[in-house]
């Protein structure tokens, strides 16, 4: 697969797509490719720790309101960061160094405030939101709950490091840290036996983020920092993720009400759409942190230099590009699912059965994956423009369609309808999100033109 290499330019400083084709990312790709396979691995020995059932769906269901919580308050760091980190390196003084720390501090003591302010408050909503597994031990999920929280902050600590790492054009050194964390944490899980304390799974997540936070990717040049710029750095980053993240709320919220939704059906339906979920949400992970965030310095750059034809173009080749990294990804996990039913392994029998049986719910989240590729690159491309606006009102309005397609899909046709409702949801999702990156990027280019005559004027001294 060749991919953008932001580097080359034709004479007069104009990009030549065709020399753009390049495998620049391809090492990138190949280790996010590799995490994301760690990924899949460690979901798989849960599962086979657990076994598929009510275990299971206690576990996945207590990890829910965590997961959702704190991408919430962090989720927008992902999206803001690195063309943040590209500005104020442009300031000098290394002041992107100082916003790396400024935001570790940030991301820090903000998650344990929020683990303070909400643990009793999940316990108590807990038995209300999941109504057939309100009969367990509530301790457990408390343990749960603490121990997943603890593992967010650390796993948002360690994105944080890694948006600096792709603003200095060093995707490759990220992606390895992310590696030897996963190398851990699945060393910690082999260890692990039962479904006696499933906290200790999340145990196995905490230590390995630990292991990725403190991985020496940095350089000596990164151990800096300068007082006097938390407060600007603190009320910059809160100004640019407010609107980012009340418009990714939605598509946040929105594994709680297929949890919910799902929680409903038989047992096991919350494990296995949760797990199928899961591998999409691992591909478009390592698309986005292999090559959408690489790239982002990129258009930012473009953004940058008033290019909105080019950024227009790029843009979405990007998304063209990410979408058929998604399709072979996506086939590659058929491949695996299909080697897993036909090699008759005899201690993977009962959840390979499991799986099968509900296979067509894996088929039917094919739109889903495409979408969500979308809407990383769009949003993203929105965020560049400085459109966050714009980009709440789209999520708004595609959400609340969304929830009424879920709630009919899933009352006609069961797990397979919330399926098929979610990968209509997330693909006239991307579509919205790629009229009103269009749209915008045409009224920037537009604004532009008047500008640069007036400009033009100035130097030649025709101005009146």
């Amino acid at each position: 697969m060749t991919v953008l290499c932001p580097c080359e330019a034709t004479d007069g400083g104009n990009v030549s797509p065709a020399r753009l084709l390049k495998w620049k990312y391809s090492p990138s790709l190949l280790f996010a490719g590799t995490n994301t396979f760690c990924g899949v691995v460690f979901q798989l020995g849960a599962l086979y720790k657990m076994g598929v059932g009510a275990p299971s769906d206690l576990y996945y269901a207590s990890i829910l309101i965590p997961t959702v919580l704190y991408a919430l308050a962090f989720g927008a760091l992902n999206n803001v960061l690195v063309p943040m980190f590209v500005e104020a390196k442009a300031h000098g003084n290394r002041e992107e160094i100082v916003l790396l720390w400024n935001c570790m501090i940030v991301t820090v003591v903000g998650g344990l405030a929020l683990l303070a302010l909400f643990y009793y408050p999940v316990l108590f909503a807990f038995p209300l939101l999941f109504r057939k597994l309100a009969w367990l031990d509530l301790r457990q999920v408390g343990s749960i709950f603490l121990a997943f929280s603890l593992y967010q902050i650390l796993f948002i600590a360690v994105a944080t490091k890694n948006c600096f790492l792709f603003a200095r054009g060093r995707p490759v050194f990220a992606q390895t840290g992310t590696l030897w964390g996963w190398i851990v944490s699945l060393a910690l899980l082999s260890r692990f036996h039962g479904s006696e304390n499933l906290a200790r799974i999340p145990l196995c997540l905490l230590v390995g983020n630990a292991v990725a936070l403190f991985f020496p990717n940095l350089g000596k040049e990164a151990f800096f920092y300068q007082t006097g710029l938390l407060k600007l750095h603190t009320v910059s980053v809160i100004s640019r993720t407010v609107p980012i993240t009340a418009g990714t709320s939605v598509s946040w919220l929105e594994p709680a009400v297929d949890g919910v939704i799902a929680s409903t059906m038989k047992q096991g339906s919350l494990t296995i759409y949760y797990f199928f979920g899961r591998v999409m949400f691992y591909i478009v992970t390592a698309i986005f942190s292999g090559y959408v965030q690489p790239v982002t310095k990129h258009l930012s750059e473009l953004a940058g230099e008033g290019r909105w034809r080019d950024l227009r173009h790029q843009t979405n080749s990007v998304a063209l590009r990410a979408a058929l990294l998604g399709l072979g990804l996506w086939s590659c996990s058929l491949v695996v699912f299909f080697l897993l039913g036909i090699a008759n392994i005899s201690f993977l029998g009962a959840y390979v059965s499991a799986f099968s049986q509900n296979f067509p719910v894996f088929l039917l989240l094919l739109g889903y994956l495409f979408g969500a590729l979308g809407y990383v690159v769009y949003s993203n491309s929105l965020y560049i423009l400085g459109r966050e606006r714009l980009f709440l009102i789209a999520s708004l309005t595609t959400f609340s369609v969304g929830v009424l397609l879920k709630l009919a899909g899933a009352r006609i046709l069961g797990l397979r309808g919330l399926a098929a409702a979610t990968s209509v949801y997330w693909l006239s999702y991307a579509m919205v999100l790629l009229l009103c990156f269009l749209w915008a990027a045409r009224r920037r280019q537009s604004d532009s033109v008047p500008a640069a005559y007036l400009s033009a004027f100035h130097e030649t001294g025709i101005e009146s």
